[in-house]
């Protein structure tokens, strides 16, 4: 192995290092529960219906994350920068499109914020042929902060 492949192999294992470092000291800054009532996408995962838990982390490195656990599930994703101020419900907003369900918004009112997820690529181009039916919005059961 030549000496360039050693120090990317090297830098690559020092930043997975600080990656798991960092989700380790992971600040909770909110936590909540909700039943999904349908399938829906939530980027490119697919949601099955059922009782999911939701919690909101901050990283030292101030990157916020959306930790999403449920039956056979546990994942993780980048909450969009900004987040815009809302006095609304908790809730997540789903929009239907030809029958393929997609999260689309998140309402967390209790910090006050409400964050916009784009649709993933392979999900929309399962959704391109439809038109937009009616928005579903689906409660937040406040655990702590939402």
């Amino acid at each position: 192995m030549n000496l360039n492949k050693r120090i990317v192999l090297s830098l690559a294992g020092v930043a997975l290092l600080g990656l798991t470092a960092a989700g380790a000291s992971a600040q909770t800054i909110a936590k909540a529960t909700f039943t999904l009532p349908i399938p829906a996408y939530w980027n490119s995962t697919l949601l099955q219906p059922g009782d999911y838990a939701l919690s909101m982390e901050r990283t030292p490195s101030g990157v916020e994350l959306l930790r999403l656990r449920g039956e056979d599930l546990a994942v993780a994703f980048i909450v969009p920068a900004g987040g815009e101020e809302t006095t609304g419900h908790s809730c997540l907003k789903l929009d239907s499109v030809n029958g393929t369900n997609v999260v689309r918004e998140l309402d967390a009112s209790q910090i006050g914020k409400s964050y916009q997820f784009a649709v993933s690529k392979t999900v929309r181009e399962l959704t391109m042929r439809g038109a937009v039916t009616q928005p579903i919005s689906v409660p937040l059961s406040a655990a702590s902060g939402f």
